[in-house]
């Protein structure tokens, strides 16, 4: 894998968000696996359903396990998640624990409401997209469908307080935990397929008490 991360960092509201492509062998491994999973038999793919522990009104979501995560895609967590902070808050993190890694199948009429996550860091990305998401209902009105949306305090002077963006295959954003974000529903077939993670880093770096104390 290529060491060079080019991560963008933005900051639309009090957190960062921070913006990165998810390597396209990432992507073929990551769905070729989904793949056979739900082709061996839907069983299988019921044994690995995580959608119980998680937010979305979704059919699937299924926890990736281990002999996914080791390797290729949690050495690329880590390097998105330092550079990430790095980026950030100038600080070098030391610790990563990842405490999930999963990916959501939405459907038609499917969505996730605005929730937060558990840990340290978390990210989201897009491994496949439908070939559309729909038409407005109204046509003078922006097209959000499947549109992906972080939310952060109220909107103000110089503060939207919210971001929706569009997905494109490839894209992934990271994020703090506490960082709400929700994703819209959209009309039509096809699938809306994407890759979450949960991780704790360096509590001394995480920590704004710490930071506090060395002012």
């Amino acid at each position: 894998m290529n060491d060079k991360i080019h991560l963008n960092i933005s900051k639309p509201f009090g957190p960062s968000l921070g913006k990165v492509n998810i390597p396209e062998n990432l992507i073929i491994k990551i769905n070729n696996y989904i793949d056979e999973v739900i082709e061996k038999n839907k069983e299988a793919a019921q044994l690995n359903d995580y959608g119980s522990s998680l937010a979305g009104q979704v059919k699937q979501e299924i926890r990736l396990p281990k002999e996914i995560v080791e390797g290729e895609l949690l050495n690329y967590l880590i390097s998105i998640s330092k550079t990430y902070v790095k980026l950030s808050c100038g600080q070098e993190i030391t610790k990563f624990e990842l405490m999930s890694a999963w990916v959501v199948r939405q459907f038609e009429n499917e969505y996730n409401p605005a929730h937060v996550h558990g840990g340290h860091l978390s990210g989201a990305g897009y491994l496949k997209l439908p070939d559309t998401f729909g038409e407005t209902i109204q046509e003078n009105k922006k097209n959000v469908h499947g549109n992906i949306n972080f939310i952060h305090g109220t909107e103000q002077f110089l503060s939207k307080g919210a971001l929706s963006e569009k997905p494109r295959v490839g894209d992934f954003y990271i994020f703090p935990h506490y960082l709400f974000h929700s994703v819209n529903p959209f009309i039509g077939t096809g699938e809306r397929r994407s890759l979450s993670f949960n991780a704790k880093i360096d509590e001394e770096i995480f920590s704004v008490h710490s930071h506090r104390e060395k002012k």
